[in-house]
Formats: structure tokens, sequence, C-alpha cells
């Protein structure tokens, strides 16, 4: 429902070097035989379209991955989709507790923690009341000008991400606090479709379910090539067993000018732009995910530091040109 009504998100990952299947779209490659076998998957992930293709010799494995990946991405969204009224997620922040959450839940709940303590509370899963606040002051009320200080300031006390328990049984919310996952769970989701087909065989894959998970070498020979693509500037990186995520300020904007959008400081309650964009290399993509999001809001010395002891890569985008950090 909200996406009609904003500035809608772009796409910053690329995919070159696919000129047998079109730039933007991604395949799984097996390379077992001559005689591949070819089968799509098509669909949403989390409201975002998604697609994969499987090529192999084994049609009947290929069928199975695709069956698998269904069962999946159905399973995901009624955990972690906002959207969708029956998810778990939507029934915690209705209600502010969840009984016998799903062990999925509960996983990405305390990766989100543990990231938002090592970031010294930049990364929050608990910034959803800021959304709302924004998403009704401009796209709901139509207001051109921004909130006035004292809302943002109200609105952002209900912001912190300790306000979440976890524990096995129960997820409970305190402070009138509600969260969103947006900032890591398609990262999470990425690893686990990975996941499903590095299980059944496939050694060379290329996943893309919101954010990117490089396996193994394109057509079995070199690296996979990711092309970062802002509107200020482009970089070519190099891929390979790794992922990468990628988050701008210009992703989903609430107005024009992009100067509130939808990556929030929760320490201020403001859309962050000392960078246009920042691009995380690492082995999980949920990881990269996270820090990205939350990176948007760092300085670079904080960012630096955070990606050392993370063991990742960044490329920041500041002016005209990408550059790597670390």
């Amino acid at each position: 429902m909200y996406k009609n009504n904003l500035y809608n998100k772009r796409k910053f990952l690329k995919i070159l070097g696919l000129a047998s299947i079109g730039v933007g779209s991604f395949s799984a490659y097996n390379f077992l035989g001559k005689d591949l076998k070819q089968v799509k998957w098509t669909g949403e992930v989390l409201n975002n379209q998604a697609q994969l293709e499987i090529h192999s010799n084994d049609e009947a494995k290929n069928r199975f991955i695709l069956s698998e990946i269904d069962k999946k991405i159905i399973e995901f969204d009624n955990i972690f989709n906002l959207q969708n009224p029956k998810s778990e997620i939507s029934r915690l922040n209705e209600h502010k507790y969840l009984n016998n959450p799903s062990r999925h839940l509960v996983d990405v709940l305390k990766k989100s923690i543990m990231v938002s303590e090592k970031t010294n509370g930049l990364f929050d899963p608990t910034v959803q009341p800021l959304w709302d606040m924004y998403y009704k002051h401009f796209i709901i009320d139509g207001y051109s000008k921004p909130p006035s200080e004292d809302l943002i300031k109200q609105t952002t006390k209900l912001v912190n991400y300790k306000n979440i328990s976890v524990d096995g049984k129960q997820i409970t919310l305190i402070n009138k606090s509600s969260i969103t996952l947006n900032g890591i769970a398609q990262g999470w989701i990425t690893d686990n479709i990975t996941s499903i087909i590095k299980t059944n065989g496939i050694k060379n894959t290329l996943v893309d379910f919101g954010e990117m998970y490089a396996l193994g070498k394109h057509n079995n020979s070199r690296a996979w090539n990711i092309l970062v693509d802002n509107n200020d500037a482009s970089k070519l990186i190099n891929l390979s067993n790794k992922a990468i995520a990628t988050s701008a300020g210009s992703g989903t904007s609430f107005e024009p000018t992009h100067s509130y959008h939808h990556i929030f400081n929760p320490k201020s309650g403001i859309s962050p732009n000392r960078f246009k964009a920042v691009s995380i290399l690492s082995d999980e993509a949920w990881l990269s995910d996270a820090l990205s999001t939350a990176a948007i809001s760092m300085d670079k010395f904080s960012l630096e530091k955070i990606c050392k002891e993370f063991g990742t890569e960044a490329y920041i985008l500041e002016d005209s040109s990408f550059k790597k950090l670390v």
C-alpha cells in the first residue's frame, strides 16, 4: 500500500556479464553437462520483486529446489512482512507481545540486537514509529514541510532496541515500541535461499532476494561482476562467496528532495545524509544488510572501526565516486 505513494525504491545492485539472460536478472548454474535444463522462479520477497533461474542437467532437482523456495518464501512472509496483518511481526507490533514465536523471528531479532549493541544503537529495529510518523505527515496528511522538532523528538523517545525482550517462548515490546526488520530480514532470507540451493548441489549461483549473495563463480570461471549503481556514481565490484548490500537515502523517500527517507538515525529521529550510499561486503547477507543500514548514520571513523570488528569491506559514496573505506 505504502509503495504506490512514496518516491519508490531503486535497484542499486545490477549484474553484469549475463548477456544470454539479460542484465538485471540473475541465475544459478550447475555446469554438470552440456544439456542444461532451465526453470525459473518469479515472485515477491517482502513486497519486492524477485526472480531466480536455475540451469542444470537435472530438471527434477531444479523443480524440487524451486518448490522448496516457494515454501520458504511463504513461511518468511508470514513472519517478517509488515504489510501482512497476520504475520508474526505485525501481531507483535499490534499486541506488544508474541507467544511461541518462530525460531526464525527469534534468530533475526537476536542478530538485530547484537548489531544494535555493536553499533551503539545506530542500527535499531524499533524505528518503526518514525516510519509511521513520517508516512502520516508527508503521505497521508500531504504536508510538504518537515514535521515539527517536537513531534520528531516525541516519536524518537519510542525508539530503543533495549525495549525488546526476547526468549524462546515470548517476545515482548515495552514503552509503546514497534519494530521493523526491513534492514536485516531481506539479507537473512537471501542467506537462507542460498543455503537451500547450495545444499542441493548447485555450486555457482547468484541469489538476489533483496540483497545479493554470490556463491562460487560466474560460468564456473570468474567472479561475479556486480555494478553498484547510484544516480551520482557507479562502482564495479567482483564478488565470489561473499554477500553485498547497499543502502542509500534515495532508495525510498517521503519527498522529492530525498532529505527525508526510509533510513533514520535512531538517536535524532532524522534521516541521515552524510553518505549518499554505502555498500557492505561480508560473508553473510544479513550482516551486510544490517551494517549498510547503520552505516548511513555513521561517521567514517566509526564505520571503519565496525567493519574491522566484523571483518567486512565498505564502499562509500560521498560526492561523485565510490571509494573503498576498508
